[in-house]
């Protein structure tokens, strides 16, 4: 069945490729032109649109239709290559444009959907929505609530629900105050009163426990969905199982967080939309990052015919792994802090303090010295990371090393080989590897203006990749304690204490930096073995709930979905390479090569960001706008060659712009004109000599 499914998958996606490739060669294209959303109208029937031609004699042959009437006659010309028309007559709803290369064509050349605003069909209340709509499942509607308009977000009924609630868990620390919790799926529905026909479900954050922002996307039509993953940090926290990761010690709330609150939310929202518009959607997108974006390749693997379009960002995808590398680091950098004598108030090693904000901008000039120019300018970015490798980097970081106290401007020989050991990704006693290793990029301490940039004693320095793996350095260790995301808290802490080892590790006390503790001293052999047992109260490992690493996505790619992943490449809890390793895992079993993406790239686009911190920031282009890039791809067929990122204000190159690109390919400057545009850069893809092997990954 799996062979079946695969050719299923090739077959549909090749046809499309074929499709795609047809266009590309004729280079027949149609755009809106309304504004502000150009594939949503919220109120007429008209929309402009243009459509362009390679050549004079393609335009004069186009043929256009509008839900099957011709309304070639309506355009007209504006030069050679390109004429516009304003249509009128769309209906309530998808519209969908089609252009022909000849009159008589069964295929069109290039397509382009156009919703005009459906309005509900009944009132916004309680009694709109009847819960026997839901069958099978224990769903209360909570509020119904008209929502006025405001400056930015449209009118809209807003509905709020619960799933199971007052379900009873499993006791989570014995001698806490409170040990039994009950736990409900709490989710919201946004329901604008004009609305395109599109559905959106946004992704969640952390170790999730609330509600995600919901208003996003009612501007511009789409119904939205979200929930806080079947716990509430507000409610279920035990102060002695890793505060809010208490939900952890409760299978079914760790089965909810894993997927089971996104699948029924879905139901649920899918139901209120045809209740009330006495509609379904037509298309239905997902969209998250960080712990989102797990539960967006989530939707892609385990609920594939739920979603047309779905965004990844910055995925917590090997989560299991990168816990085993979160024990790894805590344990590294604290071995570096302790052979100084620094340690927290709680007498810990005190990893925030392994390096300075100075020592780590100088990791991040010596990143630039090895690779800046390797993709073909030398502009403070690496745009084609897969060639920085260690054997470039270490000797300029081997340059810095102290030749006798240590200074601003050095290293000592024991901050570098630690560092190594961190780009090498972990590595366990017995020699085991659980997680990927790094990307060389100078992210990792980027500067945050002109000024003072890239000097030993710097002082404007992003500070996203030490939050996640080091934390804030702190000047008086006395008072301090570990703050690194990756391993303290509530976060990192209560992640590989409590929400995914089985069984939990109880007691995990908040407390006095007791989950670092714990992690600091863990086993690392034993902490991976943890994450792939089971026991009779948990027959699920805390691996195979969360992991979401599968390539086998011939059922989702098959019905035709889409999905657009965006990637920093300094990143923070997850390994750029470990979704680079993905990506070329799922192009070879789509049936690609090293010189050949085009069959992954017709359902799946990884774009990497150069400079780019957890879910973005950090001296980068990474301000991007990837849902319209997925609308596009999944309602018209036009895949992104390329996404326009721009720089924010707290960069050396503010609004700077370039292009991010489909791997393998990179942002190359074309040769000449303004380096902060994008315009004068291509994507461009090396040769696989030039990427090198399959261990290139490693050398990291």
């Amino acid at each position: 069945m799996r062979s079946i499914a695969l050719c299923t998958m090739l077959c549909v996606s090749s046809a499309g490729l074929m499709a795609h490739e047809e266009q590309r060669a004729e280079k027949v294209s149609i755009t809106s032109l309304n504004l502000p959303d150009p594939v949503f109208v919220p109120s007429g029937d008209q929309v402009s649109v243009n459509v362009s031609a390679r050549s004079p004699n393609t335009l004069r042959k186009l043929v256009v239709l509008l839900d099957g009437r011709n309304v070639t006659h309506s355009f007209s010309p504006v030069d050679s290559q390109s004429m516009t028309a304003t249509i009128a007559g769309l209906r309530p709803g998808m519209n969908t444009f089609e252009v022909f290369l000849n009159k008589g064509d069964k295929r069109p050349a290039a397509s382009l959907k156009v919703a005009v605003a459906l309005s509900p069909a009944v009132a916004c209340s309680a009694a709109s929505f009847p819960v026997n709509a839901f069958s099978g499942m224990n769903v209360a509607i909570v509020s119904a609530t008209p929502v006025a308009a405001t400056g930015t977000v449209p009118e809209h009924c807003l509905v709020n629900g619960t799933i199971d609630a007052g379900r009873v868990g499993y006791p989570s620390s014995p001698s806490a105050p409170v040990s039994v919790y009950t736990y409900a799926i709490k989710w919201q529905v946004r329901l604008p009163s004009a609305w395109s026909g599109r559905f959106i479900t946004r992704g969640g954050g952390g170790l999730d426990g609330s509600i995600p922002n919901t208003t996003g996307g009612l501007a511009n039509g789409f119904a939205v969905a979200a929930n806080d993953s079947g716990h509430d940090n507000n409610i279920n926290t035990d102060p002695l199982a890793a505060g809010p990761g208490s939900f952890g010690t409760d299978f079914q709330a760790r089965v909810d967080f894993a997927y089971s609150a996104i699948d029924r939310t879905t139901e649920v929202a899918k139901a209120l939309i045809k209740a009330y518009y006495d509609k379904p959607q037509q298309y239905s997108y997902f969209e998250g990052c960080s712990m989102g974006g797990r539960e967006a390749m989530m939707v892609t693997q385990k609920l594939p015919k739920a979603f047309d379009g779905v965004v990844v960002g910055d995925p917590a995808f090997k989560f299991s792994g990168v816990l085993a590398k979160s024990v790894y680091i805590s344990q590294i950098f604290g071995r570096l802090a302790a052979s100084r004598g620094i340690y927290s108030a709680n007498a810990l090693p005190l990893a925030s303090n392994a390096y300075t904000n100075q020592d780590l901008q100088l990791v991040s000039n010596a990143i630039l010295k090895a690779c800046d120019a390797i993709d073909g300018l030398e502009d403070g970015m690496v745009s084609n990371p897969m060639r920085c490798t260690s054997r470039k980097v270490v000797p300029h970081l081997s340059a810095l090393q102290c030749s006798g106290a240590k200074t601003a401007a050095c290293l000592d020989a024991d901050q570098i080989e630690t560092l190594q050991k961190y780009y090498s990704g972990p590595i366990t006693p017995k020699g085991e590897r659980p997680y990927d290793g790094w990307m060389w990029d100078p992210g990792i301490a980027g500067c945050t203006s002109a000024a003072d940039c890239n000097a030993p004693v710097s002082t404007n320095i992003s500070t996203g990749w030490r939050t996640w793996n080091l934390g804030t350095y702190q000047a008086n260790p006395a008072t301090a304690i570990n703050t690194a995301n990756a391993f303290s808290g509530n976060r990192g802490g209560a992640a590989a204490t409590v929400v995914v080892p089985t069984p939990p590790v109880v007691p995990s006390p908040i407390a006095a930096e007791g989950t670092t503790r714990i992690l600091m001293e863990y086993d690392l052999d034993a902490f991976v073995a943890s994450t792939r047992a089971t026991t009779a109260e948990f027959p699920v490992s805390g691996r195979d709930l969360y992991d979401v690493a599968s390539t086998e996505l011939s059922d989702f790619a098959s019905r035709g979905g889409k999905v657009l992943i965006y990637q920093p490449q300094t990143g923070g809890p997850f390994s750029p390479l470990a979704m680079v390793h993905w990506y070329e895992a799922l192009n070879r079993q789509a049936g690609g090569s090293r010189a050949d993406y085009r069959r992954t790239q017709s359902f799946a686009r990884l774009f990497l960001m150069p400079g780019a911190q957890h879910c973005g920031g950090g001296p980068s282009t990474s301000d991007i706008d990837p849902l319209p890039a997925v609308v596009n791809w999944t309602e018209n067929g036009v895949a992104p060659d390329s996404l326009l990122g721009r720089a924010a204000s707290n960069t050396p190159w503010p609004g700077r712009t370039r292009p991010l690109c489909p791997y393998p390919a990179y942002a190359h400057y074309k040769g000449s004109g303004d380096i902060n545009d994008a315009e004068n850069f291509e994507c461009r893809a090396d040769q696989p000599h030039d990427r090198g092997g399959r261990s290139h990954g490693r050398e990291h």
